[in-house]
């Protein structure tokens, strides 16, 4: 039996899920999306099994993950399941997952979802670190009994409550789509603690920021992941002023050198 899962993750917490999955299952192989070619086509051939795990963003899902489905070679009839971590609920993203796949004749069998710490700091304050690991624990337990339903082959419908289901697909591929879309990376800027380490321009998930004259510059496609932020050293990232003198956030049990993309390495 082979196993496989496709994840993207910022700041660890999807990362994390994934290879508790993955340990639980056996015999996975965990890839990260971030560092696939933008240009081949995804095949899945060769597993039993596909998981595809994201953060829930504007309760939809990634630009960065539809385009990684838009890849997919369809007519794969395997095994096929998601997991989305979030920090409350996670809205319309699996019913969205389910809608692109469904045009490639891929059924998706199983959803799975479960809470972690928010890592969008412009609009979090981060709770004592003892509710945080609490949190943390409860989503490991959580992934280790997921990961016993698709041992399993369970299948389970993905909810869809009518008209408000269509309501919210709406508002939240919109949603993606505008910040996929805008210029908001132009609200990033750097502190004179930057030293030009180059670790952001190392972990972008979309290849978004570069050095010049030993300065981060965001050049205009931001996935606003927030990955750069939170694992900048000296905390000198920052997003307008919001984030001035805000607690940081990445997965405890991640490291800087996990989030690297290959071509960096």
């Amino acid at each position: 039996m082979s196993n496989r899962i496709y994840y993207f993750s910022a700041t660890g917490n999807t990362l994390s899920i994934a290879r508790t999955f993955a340990a639980e299952l056996g015999d996975t192989e965990v890839i990260s999306i971030a560092d696939l070619d933008r240009t081949d086509e995804v095949s899945f051939e060769g597993a039993d099994t596909v998981g595809i795990f994201f953060p829930v963003y504007c309760f939809g899902v990634p630009s960065i993950v539809q385009k990684f489905v838009e890849r997919i070679q369809p007519g794969y009839k395997g095994y096929v399941y998601s997991f989305c971590t979030c920090s409350g609920m996670k809205g319309s993203a699996a019913n969205l997952l389910e809608d692109l796949l469904k045009k490639l004749d891929i059924k998706l069998a199983n959803e799975f979802s479960t809470v972690m710490p928010s890592n969008y700091i412009p609009q979090t304050v981060l709770p004592p670190d003892e509710h945080i690991q609490k949190q943390l624990a409860k989503a490991e337990k959580e992934a280790k009994g997921f990961a016993t339903q698709v041992r399993e082959r369970k299948h389970a419908e993905v909810l869809r409550i009518y008209p408000f289901d269509i309501f919210s697909d709406l508002v939240a591929k919109r949603a993606v789509d505008y910040l996929s879309d805008s210029d908001y990376d132009r609200w990033f800027w750097t502190t004179e603690q930057c030293d030009s380490c180059g670790l952001c321009e190392k972990i972008c998930p979309e290849s978004n920021i570069v050095l010049m004259n030993n300065i981060p510059v965001w050049r205009g496609h931001c996935t606003l992941c927030m990955g750069c932020i939170q694992w900048c050293p000296k905390e000198a990232v920052q997003f307008r002023q919001v984030t001035l003198n805000r607690k940081r956030y990445h997965h405890p049990d991640i490291k800087a050198e996990d989030m690297i993309l290959k071509i960096c390495k």
